[in-house]
């Protein structure tokens, strides 16, 4: 199950947290679907539309990083390259709308509930005092 947004996924940066609400609420969208009635096509367009929207997330979320001189920033990145590599190969290799949704889902959850707890709160536990653990170094982790 997706879990809904709450304060607790917050960077306290306006721009990152609406995008972060945004993923929530498509990965929402995925959650609802009908695998019955919907199909891979129908799927894709979804799939397309939440994959479009993490790159740019993305983007902004590394130049926010650099701003702010983030010193886990080549580690981070590599871990977004990670998730859109397995975006990539999910919608590739998924032969059903069911398997598709399915896969979606797992990649939204991870994603959102695990990437931004175990990985985007540490931007914040940075800005906040500059500081970062020899944990935080070492749990930066892919999904």
């Amino acid at each position: 199950m997706i879990t809904d947004w709450s304060e607790s996924f917050s960077l306290y940066h306006e721009a990152i947290d609406n995008q972060h609400k945004e993923l929530f609420r498509l990965a929402e969208i995925v959650r609802n679907l009908d695998a019955k009635t919907t199909t891979k096509a129908e799927l894709g367009v979804l799939f397309k539309e939440f994959f479009n929207y993490m790159r740019e997330h993305f983007s902004d979320e590394e130049t926010y990083m650099k701003s702010i001189d983030y010193p886990l920033f080549p580690q981070h990145q590599k871990l977004h390259q990670e998730i859109i590599a397995s975006m990539i190969k999910t919608l590739k290799e998924a032969k059903t709308a069911s398997e598709l949704q399915e896969n979606i889902k797992f990649l939204s959850r991870e994603w959102l509930v695990n990437h931004i707890l175990g990985n985007d709160l540490k931007i914040e536990k940075w800005r906040k005092g500059n500081t970062i653990s020899v944990e935080d170094i070492s749990s930066s982790k892919p999904i």
